[in-house]
């Protein structure tokens, strides 16, 4: 198949996969070299990979945000949720389809074993389960795809990036949404507030991923091993750190392993 040959083909979702058109043409794209062209592919399919896992998390949120009688609108928007990261799941594929040429598959499933919190009450592993989804890992994806927007300029991984930044950011506030609605549950996080934010931060560094070969790479919309620490930093001292203090947290311990660099087992 043609390079070009795949703008024309409809997505799965239809007029559905965005909320604004995508670039039908791209002549970014058309400028790579072949092996650029199979390196973005399979970032792009990687991405799709992750966004998948990231719905099906949301699903077990949603459950989650039901069993400890949050407020409705709350669920609602964590049902949402399951429907918009399927969206871009299939958003990323179609984007990993347009820098290969053909139309590409999705990979297996990746695992998803919600973290068991030992010694928590069922409670307060609901309330853990909400903050580390919403409140920590949907920030720390903000703040990456926020400076990976930055630093890109193609056409269309620039639409396709502005597309999953404007859900991630409503999916960070069902969990800060409902630490403010509810004080048992803000009670139970500020107990292991340090290891959440440990947790998390440990996933994004040790999730396998393929980081660019060529700086020009991130230009389409590909995540450097640089670009992801420097986010991560940023977003814990300018995000979660004020966003916690704001919600009367004790924050001393969190704010002492974020200024040592937020270290984490390798």
């Amino acid at each position: 198949m043609a390079h070009d040959e795949v703008s024309a083909q409809p997505s799965r979702w239809g007029d559905k996969l965005t909320g604004r058109p995508l670039p039908e043409h791209d002549p970014s794209i058309d400028r790579l070299d072949e092996a650029a062209r199979r390196e973005l592919a399979q970032h792009w399919i990687e991405r799709a990979a992750a966004e998948r896992r990231v719905g099906e998390s949301f699903a077990i949120i949603a459950d989650s945000l039901k069993k400890v009688a949050a407020p409705p609108q709350l669920i609602a928007l964590a049902e949402r949720a399951v429907d918009d990261e399927r969206r871009h799941t299939e958003l990323s594929r179609v984007a990993a389809s347009r820098f290969a040429g053909i139309e590409m598959e999705l990979p297996p499933r990746l695992p998803l074993t919600p973290p068991e919190h030992p010694g928590a009450t069922s409670f307060e592993k609901h309330a853990l389960w909400i903050a580390g989804q919403c409140c920590f890992n949907e920030t720390l994806a903000s703040a990456v795809l926020e400076a990976s927007l930055a630093a890109t300029t193609g056409a269309f991984a620039k639409a396709a990036l502005r597309e999953l930044l404007s859900d991630e950011i409503d999916h960070a506030r069902i969990g800060w949404g409902y630490l403010a609605a509810t004080p048992v549950a803000r009670e139970a996080v500020g107990k292991r507030l340090t290891r959440l934010a440990e947790a998390n931060v440990h996933m994004w560094r040790t999730t396998p991923r393929t980081y660019p070969s060529r700086p020009d790479l991130v230009e389409q919309g590909a995540l450097s091993l640089e670009m992801i620490e420097a986010a991560l930093l940023s977003a814990l001292r300018e995000v979660l750190l004020p966003g916690f203090e704001q919600l009367d947290f004790a924050t001393g311990e969190l704010r002492n392993w974020i200024d040592q660099g937020a270290p984490t087992e390798s």
